[in-house]
């Protein structure tokens, strides 16, 4: 469902590849490591979910154009994480991780089940970089986003046996 699973299978893969120990090395001091990149994947869909419960409840029927979200993963642009989805070393092994990643993924999954599309089409809330999109868009996006993580993971990993 809008390639999420295919998306989650190619960030686990890379992960399976990973030791403990290249998890925790954060490549410079102001960059993440990779357990810290997964954490922010983990804290950024549970935000989204929170978000997209919200914008249900809410009930406010808005129309968003559809935005270029497959360019998510273009990382020549930089995008500061807000505060909330900054990662806190909550994740002290790998194993945290995935199954951080797997609670988050069954919310998502549970909240959009029985939604009707339109309900997903007709309800929006902002991102800070493509502005308002409808939920439908929000859900697409985590998997974007991860990918876009992912090439970041196989960089900090490149980064540290260079």
């Amino acid at each position: 469902m809008y390639g999420l699973d295919e998306k989650r299978k190619e960030l686990l893969h890379f992960v399976e590849e990973v030791s403990e120990q290249e998890a925790s090395v954060k490549p410079e001091e102001d960059r993440w490591s990779i357990l810290e990149v997964l954490e922010h994947l983990y804290l950024m869909e549970q935000l989204i979910v929170y978000q997209i419960n919200q914008a249900l409840k809410q009930g406010d029927t808005q129309q968003a154009t559809e935005k270029p979200i497959h360019k998510t993963t273009n990382r020549d642009y930089k995008v500061d994480a807000p505060e909330a989805v900054r990662p806190k070393g909550e994740f002290k092994t790998l194993d945290d991780a995935k199954e951080g990643l797997k609670k988050t993924r069954e919310a998502t999954l549970f909240l959009i089940h029985n939604k009707e599309e339109d309900t997903l089409q007709n309800r929006v809330f902002p991102h800070p970089a493509f502005g308002d999109m409808n939920l439908e868009q929000w859900v697409e996006f985590i998997g974007w986003h991860e990918l876009r993580h992912l090439d970041q993971m196989k960089e900090v990993k490149a980064h540290i046996h260079a």
